[in-house]
């Protein structure tokens, strides 16, 4: 019936001669059936082996923002120094992964602020005499810390294009600049590993003082609002003084409107203890590759008498004051809100 329609359309001579053309070439043309069913077969097969590669890479750990220092980071927290000098570093690369550093070139301003520490808030220096006016501190209190704020400073130490700067001069806090120094404008190159380092200077004789008197509040700010801003405090004492605290957030703060298909959970604190991680396995699983190079081992618990899954740390911020980590979704078309709902930490202080 097929075959007597194209007759009919097309006079039928034309359809003869193709007939009899594939009656004597049928070898041939299989042959040429046969490979183009084979090149479609490789594409497919190419293209499914491509989407279950980008799965895959999901599930590993890999470089957060090009954008880090040796001290400062997003959460901004404490760092006791037993010198009186220390390098601050900013770099164009994830501190854990500093091969893959940034193609583009990076404009940041580096800012140090001196503050003092009053009733468990930090004031700034211009904010001291209204201290003093409302009796919050004493008129001796007040002479004595202006008399000390001109030791602190900080100073560029080494350039990612123009080398060590061994004369750079320090800047210290004074009342001409508002007891704040800040380098505008500062680079990292790009398509290369690029850092540069500063050198925070602090009073030698905090180092003998049972408490901190001052803080150096250091923060770099890049340019553009892609990268995030990093900072932390800086200050010296004879002994320990972290704060005995450790919390974790989901970085993801829109997950409420936002269907993300994993979240990144950041760790925070100061202090030694025991961390205890917590979350819920019918809905969000650890990186595991987080747990392996932790040498991690989960264990069940029981929580508003449903099972949970538990990992414990032993952490000691001195030696490292942040954790980052990936979580995944229990099922992959879940839907989840608050996935902070299912995850949590728990901190022990140790009795040293």
């Amino acid at each position: 019936m097929l075959c007597d329609f194209i007759f009919k359309m097309n006079g039928g001579e034309e359809m003869k001669k193709l007939l009899r053309y594939l009656q004597k070439n049928w070898i041939r043309v299989w042959l040429v059936v046969i490979v183009f069913l084979c090149a479609t077969v490789v594409v497919f097969a190419a293209y499914t082996e491509v989407s279950s590669v980008k799965r895959v890479v999901l599930t590993t750990a890999s470089p957060g923002e090009p954008f880090s220092s040796n001290c400062m980071h997003t959460t901004i927290s404490s760092r006791r120094l037993t010198a009186t000098e220390f390098p601050v570093s900013v770099c164009n690369f994830d501190q854990d992964f500093p091969k893959d550093y940034c193609t583009t070139k990076i404009t940041y301003s580096m800012t140090a602020e001196l503050k003092v520490k009053i009733n468990n808030k930090y004031w700034n220096i211009s904010e001291l005499e209204n201290l003093k006016n409302n009796g919050t501190i004493t008129e001796e209190d007040y002479n004595t810390y202006l008399g000390k704020v001109s030791k602190y400073g900080i100073r560029k130490f080494e350039d990612d294009k123009n080398g060590t700067l061994s004369t750079d001069t320090w800047n210290y806090f004074t009342s001409a600049n508002g007891y704040k120094v800040t380098f505008d404008s500062d680079e990292l190159r790009p398509n290369r590993s690029s850092t540069d380092i500063y050198l925070v200077k602090i009073d030698d004789a905090d180092l003998k003082s049972d408490e901190a008197m001052f803080y150096v509040f250091v923060t770099a700010t890049p340019s553009g609002g892609v990268l995030s801003e990093l900072s932390v405090r800086l200050y010296g004492t004879a002994k320990k003084m972290e704060e005995a605290s450790w919390s974790g957030s989901i970085l993801e703060q829109d997950c409420d409107t936002t269907d993300y298909d994993f979240y990144n959970y950041v760790i925070t604190g100061g202090g030694v203890g025991n961390l205890n991680i917590l979350w819920n396995p019918k809905y969000l699983k650890v990186n595991r590759f987080f747990l392996e190079e932790n040498n991690l081992t989960t264990t069940d618990t029981t929580i508003d008498n449903e099972t949970w899954k538990k990992i414990t740390i032993a952490v000691d911020s001195t030696k490292k004051s942040r954790y980052e980590f990936q979580l995944f979704k229990a099922q992959e078309n879940m839907s989840l809100s608050s996935p902070s709902d299912y995850i949590k930490c728990e901190f022990t202080k140790s009795s040293e």
